[in-house]
């Protein structure tokens, strides 16, 4: 008697690649985008860093504000553009609707987030917590474990992706309508 594996049934199509490309894709683009702007200079970052943290550091300077807006300007885009390019895709080769649209926009910027909240600050930032990533004067502060932190930016992350991913829709149906 042979034993038939359970994955064995299991048929993926080509929409199914296409998404799970997509995915795989974003997150690496806009995730190395980021670690590559923290590399350069964590100060560039330190907005997005726990407030224990910052507290007594002084403000970026207007060099390290200049830096922030030039290397951060790619991890924006990606951030932004590429999931706005994934709907007109969706809207242009697959006649998705308005709500099926923003629903995978959505779910594509969300995957980011997950990655965001799970791998870059969890895992990375809060137990590796590499010296790359640590701004000059802060090392081995406590505040770099600060798990609640980075799950209540995970979550203004979320409504910033909802708010997004509607928004997107919608330009991009405006557009399919005026075209």
């Amino acid at each position: 008697m042979m034993i038939e594996h359970p994955f064995s049934r299991i048929i993926i199509n080509p929409m199914q690649i296409k998404i799970f490309s997509a995915v795989v894709v974003y997150n690496l683009v806009t995730s190395t985008a980021l670690l590559f702007v923290i590399w350069k200079n964590p100060r560039f970052m330190m907005g997005d860093y726990p407030e224990e943290i910052t507290a007594g550091l002084s403000p970026q300077s207007p060099k390290e504000k200049k830096g922030a807006r030039t290397y951060g300007l790619p991890f924006l885009l990606s951030l932004m553009l590429l999931p706005f390019f994934y709907g007109l895709l969706g809207k242009f080769s697959a006649s998705l609707p308005f709500l099926k649209n923003a629903i995978n926009i959505f779910l594509l910027m969300f995957s980011f987030n997950l990655v965001d909240l799970l791998i870059i600050d969890w895992i990375v930032f809060c137990t590796i917590t590499p010296h790359f990533l640590v701004l000059s004067g802060t090392e081995g502060h406590p505040g770099y474990k600060n798990y609640r932190f980075h799950l209540a930016a995970a979550f203004k992350g979320t409504l910033y992706a909802f708010c997004a991913s509607f928004l997107f829709a919608g330009m991009i149906e405006l557009a399919f309508f005026l075209l």
